[in-house]
């Protein structure tokens, strides 16, 4: 397999990174045989980078297609915009053994649904909404779950999590209540804001992209939430010291089609408040997932009661569907 992609790179805490970086190294692994190219971003971990231009047409890219003669599995930044689908449809001039994957969905034109269609690429999709949205569009799309490595994000005891809240600042009596993205109001990370002062409400936002200070400083202000924006190695630590994960995301491409940070949460036995937001959707009603409906600080309150006071089997198990490794194995 070739792998294409202009998101490999050693720093990842970005949801498109994390799905790029995380499939390309396990395909690498279970087939050593593929080659992963870069372009854009220089990284170590390619085999061949490229300085390729806005349109994908080049000598060298085109050799290393027709050389390997293998399946092409693109899976770029800008997900299902006019440009890659443009790039798409000349790397469809060079192989017919075309996949793509689209980590976020905007709605797209005519000309971009055209030129997705005349490359025959396969979309693989990361959830059921997008999944029906490609297959009506295109007609040509495949629904992959994927995005979690369950061997790393696991349930911690309730020692390790007491040395957690330790290591972090927590106050060992607060109920933590988490959130891990971007720091933007189209994320609607501002309805934090309305969590109840008697829980300790812990946001870690992404340390490599553009933040909104003048939320940052709205946040900062209410005693009872800490953010956390540096970049952290063992980010499933943060998860683990949890006892609620909060998914306040509403507006679609604010965030991308499978809520990574969701999944990690519920790896890690984290029971999960979340709106209706792409695959979460079909996780709500599972053991330990709730549909957050208001934002209202007494139904919040009420709300996160009923998920302390609950008692799950095993949220996890919904995560083991999505594990990074099964997928692999569908991919290859």
């Amino acid at each position: 397999m070739i792998i294409i992609s202009d998101c490999l790179t050693q720093k990842i805490d970005e949801g498109c990174l994390k799905v790029a970086n995380s499939l390309a190294r396990r395909i690498k692994e279970a087939d050593p045989g593929s080659v992963l190219v870069s372009y854009g971003k220089k990284t170590d971990s390619s085999d061949i980078h490229l300085d390729l231009n806005r349109f994908f047409i080049n000598r060298s890219l085109k050799k290393v297609i027709k050389d390997k003669n293998e399946t092409v599995l693109y899976i770029p930044f800008a997900s299902n915009t006019l440009g890659s689908a443009v790039r798409l449809y000349v790397m469809s001039k060079m192989t017919k053994k075309l996949k793509v994957v689209f980590c976020l969905r905007y709605q797209m034109d005519r000309r971009t649904t055209g030129l997705l269609r005349r490359s025959g690429a396969e979309i693989l999709a990361l959830s059921k909404e997008s999944y029906d949205y490609y297959l009506e569009k295109i007609g040509n799309a495949r629904y992959i779950k994927t995005g979690v490595d369950t061997a790393k994000f696991c349930p911690a005891s309730a020692e390790k999590k007491a040395e957690l809240r330790k290591k972090y600042g927590i106050s060992p009596d607060k109920k933590v209540i988490l959130h891990v993205g971007h720091l933007k109001e189209g994320r609607n990370v501002e309805k934090m804001l309305n969590i109840p002062d008697e829980y300790q409400v812990v946001l870690v936002v992404s340390s490599v992209t553009e933040k909104n200070p003048g939320l940052q400083s709205k946040l900062e202000e209410k005693g009872n939430i800490m953010i956390i924006d540096r970049y952290i190695e063992n980010i499933q630590e943060v998860y683990q010291m949890s006892d609620i994960y909060f998914f306040p995301v509403t507006e679609v491409e604010n965030c991308i089609d499978v809520p990574l940070s969701v999944l990690e949460a519920a790896s890690c036995n984290i029971p999960i408040v979340t709106t209706p937001y792409g695959e979460v959707k079909e996780l709500i009603g599972n053991d330990g997932f709730y549909e957050l409906k208001s934002f209202e600080s007494d139904d919040l309150r009420k709300l996160f009661d009923t998920v302390l006071s609950g008692k799950f089997e095993d949220i996890r198990k919904t995560a083991i569907e999505y594990d990074w490794n099964r997928s692999v194995r569908e991919i290859i």
